[in-house]
């Protein structure tokens, strides 16, 4: 009985140190491939009152929006949707392909690796995430190691409904597994 209470204080004692230092990495927009500024949405419509707290806000992105989140600069380049042909054939024949072009910079001081199973999802309006595909005609991944100083540019794919376009989906990005903190991207301009 003993060794399962120092079992379970020890136990408390990591999580309770996990959870202090756990930290949030805060998207940021360091720069754009155009002039267009954040947009600022609302992530929770209840009303101060109602809580007795200010609502939670989060910045949506869009494409072209250079995004920093802690030693990693994150930019959509474009978004396509791209239809299934005789050699890529979706999982589900209502779906057609979404290829999404993105380029991440190292601008820490030592490397890192990159999992765009990991980091990236694709969801729609109502916040379902899409399934992440390989296809053949897809120009490069977002996966390995990344040096400091270094870019990746790479493409990651996702199956989505034929009636869809990329203005439907949003890019969530979470770089660090470790710690809490998203950017969300508009595949839009």
């Amino acid at each position: 009985m003993k060794k399962l209470f120092i079992l379970l204080t020890v136990a408390t004692l990591v999580v309770v140190t996990i959870a202090c230092t756990t930290t949030t990495t805060t998207p940021e927009k360091v720069g754009t491939k155009d002039t267009t500024a954040p947009e600022t949405t609302t992530a929770n419509e209840v009303s101060e009152s109602e809580t007795g707290t200010k609502p939670a806000e989060s910045t949506t992105y869009k494409m072209g929006d250079i995004i920093k989140m802690g030693d990693l600069q994150l930019t959509v380049n474009s978004a396509e949707i791209v239809a299934p042909d005789k050699i890529n054939e979706p999982l589900d024949t209502n779906n057609q392909f979404l290829f999404i072009d993105i380029t991440i910079e190292n601008i820490g001081q030592e490397s890192t690796s990159i999992s765009s199973m990991l980091m990236f999802k694709a969801v729609d309006k109502d916040g379902r995430s899409q399934s992440m595909t390989f296809h053949t005609e897809q120009k490069g991944t977002l996966d390995g190691e990344l040096g400091a100083g270094r870019k990746m540019t790479g493409q990651i794919v996702f199956e989505v409904p034929k009636d869809t376009k990329p203005a439907d989906y949003e890019l969530i990005f979470e770089p660090d597994i470790l710690r809490f903190g998203q950017a969300i991207i508009k595949l839009t301009k």
